[in-house]
């Protein structure tokens, strides 16, 4: 860790509290987009195919909803629905998406005094999403460390979704670092897939998204409880 200069985080499930955040978000959008296309009781059916079983209350390992972006999960609702599809679907998402995901957001952490003490030790931090670059500008705003941010970029952005390395890669050109100076923080597989693409010095998995230590530990270098934990380990 000696070595890393830079922290790229995922969002959600790494600085928002997945299941609190967003479980009340993808239920919205599926009652909303199942009842504009007529069909109102179809919406346990988008979910699971999302891969999140609502009657249980569980999702899949590395789902569409825990992982896949907007755009995934817009083609995956556009083809069970067919010709019945609202037309705006994609702009139906990110509007509930804006609003419910916002107005529930939840930290993780003390996200203002962690970011403080992380850039006053002079680490660069970016945030790398699946979600849309606007959903992510308006949620570090509301966390309290957007000032502190030198990159923050979604799927949307122009440089892919991960697990492909085009985010990773824009944070280190925007930031001037050599890949192996970055850490990636997340808490899905998809993270430390484009941590591993882009080069990356390390990924750091957190608990706080819906996989478990062991589904995550193939994955990461070192997986801690939450980013709370993450200025101990910078200093290990």
């Amino acid at each position: 860790m000696s070595a890393i200069k830079g922290l790229l985080f995922d969002k959600d499930g790494t600085l928002v509290a997945f299941n609190e955040t967003w479980i009340p978000a993808f239920c919205e959008a599926a009652s909303r987009v199942a009842g504009a296309a007529g069909q109102p009781d179809i919406a346990d059916r988008l979910l699971r195919e999302a891969g999140y079983d609502r009657p249980r209350g569980a999702f899949e390992a590395d789902s569409m909803l825990t992982s896949g972006t907007n755009q995934d999960l817009a083609r995956c609702w556009n083809a069970i629905l067919a010709e019945t599809a609202p037309a705006d679907l994609d702009d139906l998402l990110l509007e509930v998406f804006r609003q419910t995901s916002l107005d529930g957001l939840v930290a993780t952490a003390d996200m203002p005094g962690l970011f403080h003490q992380l850039a006053g030790a002079g680490y660069r931090l970016g945030i790398a999403t699946n979600d849309n670059t606007e959903l992510a500008e308006l949620a570090a705003q509301q966390l309290g460390i957007r000032g502190h941010l030198t990159f923050v970029c979604g799927a949307d952005g122009g440089f892919g979704g991960k697990p492909g390395p085009g985010m990773g890669k824009a944070f280190c050109r925007h930031t001037g670092l050599d890949p192996g100076e970055v850490a990636m923080i997340g808490d899905a597989a998809a993270d430390a897939g484009m941590a591993r693409a882009a080069g990356f010095g390390a990924a750091i998995g957190v608990l706080t998204g819906s996989a478990t230590r062991e589904q995550l530990e193939p994955w990461f270098d070192v997986v801690i409880d939450s980013v709370a934990d993450l200025p101990e380990l910078l200093a290990e």
